[in-house]
């Protein structure tokens, strides 16, 4: 079966069309986690927004105005996903208990800093390499990071350092490059 019978398929709802799209575009859904963070989403939510967007996409598409449908389709779920940020950043949706007191303790705010609502091996395992992570870091990174998780801003940081910013906020990118990447392994 052709992709565009699978579309024609899959745009009348039918789930092994749907499920077959899916699995093909799976990169595109792969990508798109690893380079947005939604609040509470796990791979599970991930992929029913992936297959609810392959539906949404097969009955949009148009193979005569649009270009290919894995175009469209990473269009469409960019899209949602930015839609779906947007929508738990909104301030009527902060709940209270995300609240953080900055009269608190440095340990007691670093410590709150690092609950999550995850699964307790997943809480271990950022955990351990968050603690872990200022040796894989140069000198200088370690010192910024370790200024992050004070509180401070990069300003701070910097005036703190006695450097100027560009220096701290390329740090700042460096580090979150690697923690990503050690958190993701």
């Amino acid at each position: 079966m052709d992709e565009h019978q699978l579309i024609s398929l899959a745009a009348q709802g039918d789930d092994q069309s749907i499920a077959v799209l899916t699995k093909q575009y799976a990169p595109v859904m792969l990508k798109l986690q690893r380079d947005y963070f939604i609040k509470n989403f796990d791979h599970d939510d991930w992929l029913q927004e992936a297959r609810l967007t392959i539906y949404r996409s097969a009955v949009k598409y148009d193979a005569q105005q649009l270009g290919s449908f894995g175009t469209f389709y990473r269009l469409l779920l960019k899209h949602r996903v930015v839609d779906l940020i947007r929508r738990s950043q909104a301030y009527k949706r902060q709940p209270d208990r995300d609240v953080l007191s900055l009269d608190l303790p440095t340990e007691d705010v670093q410590e709150a800093l690092l609950v999550t609502h995850l699964q307790p091996d997943v809480t271990v395992h950022v955990r351990q390499v968050v603690a872990a992570f200022p040796l894989s870091c140069s000198r200088f990174e370690a010192q910024v990071f370790d200024g992050l998780l004070a509180g401070f801003s990069p300003e701070a940081i910097a005036r703190q350092l006695a450097v100027d910013l560009a220096p701290v906020m390329n740090a700042v990118d460096r580090c979150h490059r690697k923690l990503k990447q050690q958190l993701a392994s």
